[in-house]
């Protein structure tokens, strides 16, 4: 019996609990690609006239769940977490690094924006929890990147049903469209910020003219 198999079994058997179940342990980092489960999540809940609705705001919750427990084995282990997994998973060194720099970079904006970039999507609750960032923000980006990233591949699940090759193909081609999006994103905030900066700047120095 193979992966999805299994999945499906106990999906089918655990309704959305077992959605609730899967789904946070993918956000927490446990070997669950989102890309096979979400759309699988979908398909089933096609065959089984699950709500689609309700589906994804469990998954969400899931996912939510799953992220704080990241975050807070971050906020209260630190670094040697982050050490930890490095040396257990090196191809991971990447994808950690570049979290780090987004994080410090782009504050509160990069946790919504690496919800849709695989790999970033769960490390970053991580590193999250080692800056400190405030978990009320975090959750609060956090749940918008995942419902968007959940919503997403459940309903390809549901629309596609068992094309799972197809499922794949349209997987891809949103994670580029994702990655183009992403970066769109960062320049418009960083616009935003660079322009309010210059506006307070501006306000400071004529006000030191009185």
């Amino acid at each position: 019996m193979n992966l999805e198999m299994i999945l499906e079994e106990f999906i089918i058997s655990y309704g959305l609990l077992s959605i609730f179940i899967l789904v946070a342990l993918e956000y927490a980092n446990l070997p669950l690609p989102s890309e096979v489960i979400l759309p699988l999540i979908g398909m089933v809940s096609f065959g089984y006239e699950l709500n689609i609705i309700e589906v994804i705001i469990v998954s969400t919750l899931g996912g939510i769940f799953g992220s704080l427990i990241n975050y807070y084995l971050g906020y209260y282990l630190g670094d040697p977490i982050v050490v930890y997994i490095k040396k257990k998973i090196p191809k991971t060194k990447k994808s950690i690094k570049a979290s780090y720099h987004f994080l410090q970079k782009y504050d509160k904006i990069s946790v919504l924006l690496s919800r849709l970039i695989p790999l970033a999507r769960t490390f970053i609750s991580i590193i999250a929890g080692v800056i400190r960032m405030n978990v009320g923000t975090f959750t609060i980006y956090s749940s918008l990147g995942i419902l968007i990233w959940n919503s997403v591949l459940i309903s390809a699940g549901y629309i596609v049903s068992d094309n799972i090759e197809m499922i794949g193909l349209m997987i891809s081609r949103y994670s580029i469209l994702i990655m183009i999006i992403g970066l769109i994103g960062v320049a418009i905030y960083l616009y935003k910020w660079k322009m309010k900066s210059k506006v307070i700047e501006e306000e400071c120095s004529t006000g030191g003219k009185y």
